[in-house]
């Protein structure tokens, strides 16, 4: 039974972390097996030890590590940052008002000072916007075989020699970068392996812990990062990152066969939003683009956790959604800011593209391709009540009920949970019998 994936099946940004966090409730383990500190889920949740709510704010935790009982894991496809891990760990015991249940896999590679200098170097001329925290040149290194693992921080002089190696290495390609020619390899070493004492007992290897999991049926939790378009290969490349966010990135990035995987969740806003640079068919610039996103005066509104940045919104693009469902297989989706379209006279839902005087209704991943097609719409009725009381599906307004069994007759993909809100309670579970 018990391996559970959440995967964003769109750009990024779906609210993978709410849902992750609501099906950790009755889990035993939450994994993370790709990306870094590019990643953030922000999570509304029931304090502990009190009646109100609060917010965490994850980076490269897993979001299923606030409850107590679940043991978080960062898997070996992640890229890890110490000096952030270091400080996450202890902002999480002071909201868990005790230990953290959190291992680090051995095998994680490390997000290390020089690597966002180098990105900052390297993407100078280049438009594809990231997040300049380093993912892309530590996830270089890695695949250059010089990269350093979470591992190395058990040895502190083989850490040391080879970061002195490194940096070495990068200082002879780029003399003439101040900030790359001041960072010298024994203070900085020093300085990483002290950050490291926060975590240094927790660095094991996570597959042994993930197999003793799973051959014991308990529940465990696989929390993708980013989305299915903005996999390495099955993203908008080069608009892309660099780890895999899609259903194969479980067995490379935490080591566990697919055979263990029966649940596999689609998390996809009821509009569509990505970050930074790259084709977006849909993508509304105008008055409409504004009012998906939002202006940033609520915690709700469209604006990246990790960075600040606005999102780029528009409609919803069934054509991407379908490609991300083949590729994923979802066995249910979980759709996400349906309250967002309340007030809204009609609502517009791209189910396929015109390319060159074309109909297209698969997905080109050729990033030239989709940057000229246009969306082709249906067009559905909107309405007007506020979604956010809304507890059941017969609470939902007529056409809210309509909209969703468009999507779902569309995908042949069945709707599981409905969120109207960002609070753990504004969530209405659909039992598909009744829909």
């Amino acid at each position: 039974m018990p391996g559970i994936a959440v995967l964003g099946a769109q750009w990024g940004d779906e609210g993978k972390g709410k849902i992750a966090h609501l099906i950790c409730r009755d889990a035993e383990m939450s994994v993370r097996f790709n990306g870094g500190t590019n990643a953030g889920h922000t999570v509304v949740f029931s304090k502990v030890k009190a009646s109100e709510q609060g917010e965490f704010k994850f980076h490269l935790i897993p979001s299923g590590a606030l409850y107590p009982q679940c043991t978080g894991v960062l898997g070996n496809g992640m890229v890890i940052e110490p000096f952030s891990l270091a400080e996450e760990l202890i902002q999480l015991e002071r909201t868990l008002e005790g230990p953290a249940r959190v291992y680090v896999s051995q095998n994680a590679h490390l997000i290390l000072p020089y690597h966002p200098i180098v990105e900052k170097i390297e993407g100078a001329a280049s438009e594809l916007d990231t997040t300049a925290k380093g993912i892309g040149p530590a996830y270089q290194d890695k695949v250059a075989r010089r990269g350093i693992r979470a591992g190395d921080l058990l040895e502190p002089k083989r850490f040391q020699e080879k970061l002195r190696r490194n940096l070495e290495r990068l200082q002879a390609l780029h003399p003439s970068s101040r900030p790359l020619m001041e960072l010298k390899a024994e203070p900085l070493a020093e300085k990483i392996l002290s950050a490291a004492q926060g975590f240094k007992k927790r660095i094991v290897d996570t597959t042994v812990l993930l197999h003793e999991a799973l051959a014991t049926d308990q529940r465990v939790v696989f929390e993708g990062a980013q989305g299915c378009l903005l996999d390495i290969d099955f993203g908008t490349y080069p608009y892309v990152t660099s780890s895999h966010g899609t259903i194969g990135g479980i067995g490379v990035g935490a080591g566990v066969s697919p055979r263990w995987i029966t649940r596999v969740i689609g998390v996809a806003k009821a509009f569509t939003s990505r970050v930074g640079a790259g084709p977006f068919p849909t993508e509304e610039r105008g008055p409409m683009g504004e009012r998906l996103r939002g202006s940033g005066a609520n915690p709700w509104d469209e604006f990246g956790t990790t960075t600040g940045r606005p999102r780029r919104c528009g409609w919803l693009d069934l054509v991407a959604l379908t490609y991300a469902n083949r590729i994923n297989s979802f066995t249910e989706l979980a759709l996400v800011k349906l309250d967002v379209l309340s007030g809204l006279n009609e609502i517009k839902v791209a189910t396929a593209y015109r390319y060159q005087g074309q109909r297209l209704e698969d997905f080109p991943p050729d990033a030239e391709i989709l940057r000229e097609c246009e969306p082709l719409y249906e067009v559905l009725p909107g309405w007007s009540q506020d979604l956010r009381r809304c507890c059941s599906w017969e609470d939902l307004p007529r056409n809210a009920q309509r909209y969703v069994r468009f999507l779902e007759e569309h995908l042949e993909v069945p709707v599981s949970i409905l969120s109207v809100g960002r609070a753990f309670e504004d969530t209405i579970w659909l039992d598909q019998k009744s829909h």
